[in-house]
C-alpha cells in the first residue's frame, strides 16, 4: 500500500491510499467528545476532497464515549458522510465488549434515523476489514 497522510494529530490520523482507491483512519488513543467531532470532521473532509468510495476505520483505541459524542456520531457524523461518495465503511473496533457495544449502538441508531447512505461493517482486525473492502464488486 502506498499511503499519503491526509491529516495528522495526536489523537487521529487520516491516510489515503490512492492505489487502492481507499481511506484509512485510525484513532491513536482514547478521545474527548470535541476529539471525536474533530476528527470525524476531519474525515468527512478527506472523503469530500479526494471522491474515495471505501473507508476504514479503526476504533480499537476508543474506550468510554460520551452521550453526546455518541448523539453527534449517530447522527450529524453519518449524516455528513453519506454526502460523501463513501460507499463502503469498514470499522474496526475495540477488544472489550462494553465499548465495542457501544460503537455498534451508534451505527444502528444512524441506520434506524436513516442517514447511512452506505454499507457499513464491523470487524475485530484490520486485515479482515481491508478484505472486504477491497473485494470486488459484484456486477
Amino acid at each position: 500500500m502506498l499511503l499519503k497522510t491526509f491529516y495528522q494529530s495526536d489523537f487521529y490520523h487520516i491516510q489515503v491510499d490512492s492505489t487502492h482507491h481507499l481511506l484509512l483512519a485510525r484513532w491513536q488513543r482514547p478521545v474527548t467528545t470535541q476529539e471525536v467531532i474533530t476528527g470525524g470532521t476531519k474525515l468527512y473532509e478527506a472523503l469530500q476532497a479526494t471522491h474515495l468510495e471505501r473507508a476504514l476505520a479503526n476504533a480499537q483505541a476508543f474506550t468510554t464515549l460520551s452521550p453526546e459524542a455518541k448523539q453527534w456520531m449517530a447522527t450529524t457524523f453519518y449524516q455528513l458522510l453519506s454526502q460523501t461518495h463513501l460507499k463502503k465503511l469498514a470499522r474496526v473496533l475495540p477488544s472489550s465488549l462494553f465499548h465495542r457495544l457501544a460503537l455498534e449502538s451508534v451505527v444502528t441508531r444512524a441506520e434506524a434515523l436513516d442517514v447511512t447512505k452506505f454499507d457499513v461493517q464491523n470487524f475485530a482486525q484490520e486485515p479482515e476489514a481491508l478484505s472486504w473492502l477491497l473485494e470486488e464488486q459484484a456486477p
